[in-house]
């Protein structure tokens, strides 16, 4: 029975691992995402290349466009960053419960080892007391 809680606890724990490690990297992308529209309104908001007016609306537009998305992709990622920490969470409880079946598993083993070499002990002395 213990076996089996400890293989449940071990497919549990790398379920756990690729959780957290998929919202560690969604985490990333999103700040790479992030990091990369800043640039882009960075570059645009630096331009003084508008021929007229309405090539500046145009790349003011674009710049609020980019922007708009960089802010949506901020608030995304700190959705992910909460994810992460809370895949991480749910990965440090899922090797307790494994470390804690595990123990469990060593000591009932022990127990038994320890159940049969007193039984083979006991036999031992009940066949050396029938010879005498």
């Amino acid at each position: 029975m213990l076996q089996r809680v400890t293989r449940l606890r071990e497919v549990e724990k790398r379920k756990a691992a690729a959780a957290a490690a998929a919202a560690r990297g969604t985490h990333a992308k999103l700040l790479a995402l992030q990091d990369r529209s800043s640039e882009i309104v960075a570059l645009y908001s630096a331009r003084r290349d508008s021929a007229s007016g309405a090539d500046l609306a145009r790349q003011l537009q674009f710049t609020a466009g980019v922007e708009a998305i960089r802010g949506d992709t901020a608030g995304e990622a700190r959705k992910a960053e909460r994810s992460s920490q809370a895949s991480m969470a749910a990965l440090r409880m899922a090797e307790r419960r494994h470390e804690l079946s595990d123990r469990n598993l060593a000591e009932q083993r022990r127990a038994e080892e320890l159940q049969a070499e007193h039984r083979e002990g006991a036999h031992l002395a009940r066949k050396l007391k029938s010879r005498d």
